[in-house]
């Protein structure tokens, strides 16, 4: 009521319940009358006019109609970076990267830290073109957002990845902007970390299963379990394969409640999980 009553020009749209990111800014999308699009996180807040600024890299770009998102760069409260932008697409490689056989011989062995760690920070400081960018604050042409809606299968995280490769594939190019940059309060909006780990699981599963072939999927779940298989051996307080077991089967039966993903679905959580 306080925003309608002192904003005459912003329409308000109440969904009467959390019906997922993905989903609720589809609702707005689907309503946006201008030009461009800014699709900024309910945790994200602006400190110097990174709208207008980033627009206006936006508008600089060769070929505007080529361009998917455009983003900027996403820091701490204390002025700390934080991975704004990815060169690769979530799959099989950032498993690798996690399992501690390929941690000890790449970095105690081979003398090197391991490449992720290298490449999310590496080229914050220039602007340059990107595989995909997280959503905590981007911008893009109405046109482009409304030809690629969110899929609305997807709940609460990996949206961002799996919109970011839909529109990649059909020639649209993303790309990070270093003239200014947000504050992203990180996981204020999903403070039940139980929950919010549940959630990025069933959602990088879901993100495999679209995105990648069934063989690739079976692959992908096999080092993802053999990864919690070391972890447990590593250490005991560490995410174990049963305990995460029983996670999923906590979470099988509430998810299709929480997100309003439909049963009939082949690419529902449900069917995901009981897969896995």
């Amino acid at each position: 009521e306080l925003i309608i009553s002192q904003f005459k020009n912003v329409l308000w749209i109440d969904s009467q319940q959390n019906v997922g990111f993905g989903r609720a800014n589809n609702i707005g999308l689907k309503e946006a009358q201008g030009d461009y699009v800014v699709l900024i996180n309910s945790d994200v807040e602006l400190f110097e006019n990174s709208i207008l600024l980033t627009l206006d890299h936006l508008k600089s770009i060769p070929n505007p109609n080529k361009v998917g998102f455009v983003g900027c760069k996403i820091v701490h409260r204390d002025g700390a970076p934080q991975p704004s932008c990815n060169y690769w697409n979530p799959g099989i490689r950032e498993l690798l990267e996690a399992n501690a056989l390929v941690i000890k011989f790449w970095q105690r062995i081979l003398k090197r830290k391991i490449l992720h760690d290298i490449d999310k920070y590496a080229r914050l400081d220039e602007n340059h073109e990107v595989t995909h960018l997280g959503v905590p604050f981007v911008i893009c042409t109405r046109e482009a957002i409304q030809e690629n809606y969110f899929d609305e299968n997807f709940f609460m995280y990996f949206e961002d990845c799996e919109l970011n490769a839909r529109m990649s594939i059909k020639g649209l190019k993303h790309y990070y902007f270093s003239g200014t940059s947000v504050y992203h309060h990180i996981g204020a909006s999903n403070k039940d970390n139980e929950k919010r780990d549940r959630q990025i699981f069933a959602s990088r599963l879901l993100y495999i299963k679209k995105r990648y072939s069934a063989l690739y999927y079976r692959f992908f779940v096999l080092i993802f379990k053999f990864n919690l298989f070391l972890d447990g051996l590593a250490d005991s307080s560490h995410l174990t394969t049963k305990k995460h077991k029983v996670w999923l089967k906590v979470y099988n039966k509430k998810v299709n409640e929480i997100s309003g993903v439909p049963n009939e679905s082949l690419n529902t959580y449900s069917d995901v999980l009981q897969e896995f």
